[in-house]
């Protein structure tokens, strides 16, 4: 049976990586070799990634060393799926080749592929888009808003707690719901646990989630905005859940410090307002009450999880509660998220009560996630030490083993599905490193024995690394799991995207062995850093276009934003008057930026308050052609 029968396809050609990983991993390459590795590095990252770095590697190859690099239609590779982790290197993808050019495309191109992404749905794709691509008024397109902007305005509505709770279940290393991070502060949830804090600061305690804050909730500034919602005489229900949950992550905390403490008594001396409801799950939660019925608390479920393994971070006691979860009739399908937390508290539960956990199990059969369970469950072991434990594959699990388990859970699939879920059950369910490696030997002895070809020693080890990190979906990607000696413009640029373009990225320019992609490189990463990083630049050019493009695109998340950057423009101004006028008067006097100085002036005429009785202004005021007599401003 051939590659392709088996399902060994790829949508693109094999490119410059593939043949580089062919010479590593094939102890006899072959065009045969080459198209399955093309097809298991697609796997690992995603079709667009790949599409990415090997088109990006050809155009560079092709450039003769002026004009456009990258041609309009590149975009056309990319598949739009819906699937925010795959989609969202779209954009950053875009905005790479627009750079990597001397000038963006037409306008058109932008808006027709923004177009693109918000009618296939991909809503996070197309915030980004809007983000980060050089075309006016694209935002006014897009409805979506990251969970952090939702925080940031006071809309924490059902949609935005289900995105906060589902990265909070995640937790700091799991894996991301998309690769979203662009151009504004609040474009990325970094630590979704934060989000409460900075909720209830803003906007007071007002959400259930307000009540996962934690310890942290004691602060001074947090306190007064909780006690505020307190000494309300009847609460909402908002506010009513919050109280519960807070109260129930103080009680069960140890080491409590005096301001934990001191808030505790003064949830303790309110929790009378509260309904019975939640006096109930508080008492089944403190062991008062030995039942409750399980749709009292079906929709604090997620909250509670979290409390658990998060805010209180005890393991011992969520395996209590879960099990008691379960006795109660816990449905699989209430929560929102299962990854390798929780497959090793139901695989330590299975430990100790195998038969209840087994027949839990079997009744949440319509929830397909239940079939990756019981197969990460089956693969793992724990091994007990003095003062802890550790949860991993087990090392004498035969690759035949694994292959009868998984057809006996999901019956027969394709070798190519076979892998695809070995890949998912080690990222989402497993520990990157060593179970990697353990997950890269069965892939590497089905494809041994389905397609007969020999693999080098590197191929696991090199796997085990790309499986890691590389797929947009990880928090990052260390250097020890790069391939910097790979001579491969397009993967250094796929690297720097993942490393959101730090310092580490410039190391690249060491591996390059051609001027003109060093040139290149360096080039983007540039303009990306000043684009994405405006406080970090010093030159005045710079730095005027940067916040006039901005405003000029209006591609804004939301009005206040606008105005913080007007703001930031109008205190530039102000700073490069008084420090280097000079330079200020060279850039509005050039001619081939007239349409940045008719920014300019509208700016500063709309804020013309904010130049009383600041240096030189009417330097800057004749500069733009502005006359002061109708506005009323002293000079």
């Amino acid at each position: 049976m051939t590659s392709d029968e088996l399902g060994f396809d790829t949508a693109h050609r094999p490119g410059a990586l593939t043949r580089y990983f062919a010479e590593r991993w094939l102890k006899e390459p072959s065009a045969k070799g080459e198209r399955l590795i093309a097809w298991l590095l697609e796997a690992a990252l995603g079709r667009n990634a790949l599409y990415f770095i090997e088109k990006t590697k050809e155009y560079v190859d092709e450039w003769g060393g002026s004009g456009e690099i990258v041609p309009e239609n590149a975009c056309d590779g990319f598949e739009i799926t819906g699937d925010p982790v795959e989609d969202t290197i779209i954009p950053h993808a875009v905005f790479v080749w627009t750079c990597m050019n001397d000038l963006p495309w037409s306008e058109e191109v932008y808006h027709r592929w923004l177009d693109k992404l918000l009618a296939d749905g991909s809503a996070e794709a197309a915030y980004l888009a809007a983000s980060l691509w050089p075309a006016r008024d694209l935002m006014a397109k897009v409805t979506y808003r990251p969970a952090r902007w939702l925080v940031y305005r006071g809309q924490l509505d059902a949609e935005a707690e289900r995105l906060i709770l589902m990265e909070m279940l995640k937790g700091e290393f799991g894996i991301r719901s998309s690769f979203l991070y662009g151009s504004f502060e609040y474009d990325n949830v970094l630590f979704a646990n934060t989000l409460q804090a900075q909720y209830i600061k803003r906007y007071g305690f007002t959400h259930p989630v307000c009540g996962l804050a934690g310890p942290i909730a004691s602060a001074s500034d947090l306190k007064k905005r909780i006690q505020a919602a307190l000494d309300a005489p009847i609460w909402s229900e908002g506010v009513k859940g919050a109280t519960m949950l807070l109260y129930l992550s103080l009680k069960l905390s140890n080491n409590l410090t005096d301001p934990v403490r001191e808030l505790l008594n003064i949830l303790e001396q309110n929790l009378f307002k509260l309904d019975e409801r939640h006096t109930n799950i508080i008492n089944f939660h403190m062991d008062e009450i030995e039942k409750i019925d399980y749709n009292l608390i079906k929709d604090y479920i997620n909250y509670l999880i979290i409390l658990y393994n998060k805010t209180i971070n005890k393991s011992d006691l969520l395996m209590k509660i879960f099990s008691k979860y379960m006795s109660i009739g816990l449905k699989s399908e209430d929560i929102l998220y299962i990854g390798r937390d929780l497959k090793n508290i139901i695989f330590n539960l299975m430990l100790e009560e195998k038969e209840k956990v087994e027949s839990w199990l079997e009744k949440q059969a319509d929830d397909l996630r239940i079939k990756d369970i019981l197969l990460a469950t089956y693969m793992t072991k724990r091994i007990d030490y003095k003062y802890f434990h550790d949860i991993t594959i087990k090392e004498e699990l035969k690759t035949e083993q694994v292959e009868k388990k998984i057809e006996d859970i999901y019956g027969k699939i394709k070798c190519v599905n076979k892998i695809k879920l070995f890949i998912c059950q080690v990222r989402k369910y497993f520990t990157p490193g060593r179970d990697s490696y353990k997950i890269c030997n069965f892939i590497e002895d089905i494809l041994k024995r389905e397609e007969k070809i020999n693999f080098d020693y590197l191929f696991r080890e090199d796997y085990a690394k790309i499986i890691n990190s590389w797929h947009p979906n990880r928090n990052g990607v260390s250097k020890e799991e790069m391939f910097s000696r790979s001579n491969h413009i397009g993967l250094y640029l796929y690297y720097s995207i993942l490393k959101e373009w730090k310092w580490m990225t410039l190391d690249f320019i060491y591996h390059m062995n051609k001027s003109v992609e060093i040139k290149v490189y360096s080039d983007i990463r540039n303009k990306i850093i000043e684009n994405l990083y405006r406080h970090t630049i010093d030159d005045i050019d710079i730095k005027l276009d940067l916040y006039l493009n901005k405003i000029e695109s209006n591609n804004f998340p939301c009005e206040e934003i606008k105005e913080e950057i007007t703001k930031e423009l109008i205190i530039e101004l102000v700073n490069m008057m008084e420090n280097n006028f000079g330079k200020i008067a060279e850039y509005f006097r050039d001619i081939s930026r007239i349409e940045k100085t008719k920014i300019a002036r509208k700016v500063v005429i709309e804020n013309i308050d904010l130049f009383k009785d600041k240096p030189r202004s009417q330097l800057l005021f004749d500069l733009l052609n502005i006359s002061t007599k109708s506005f009323n401003v002293p000079i």
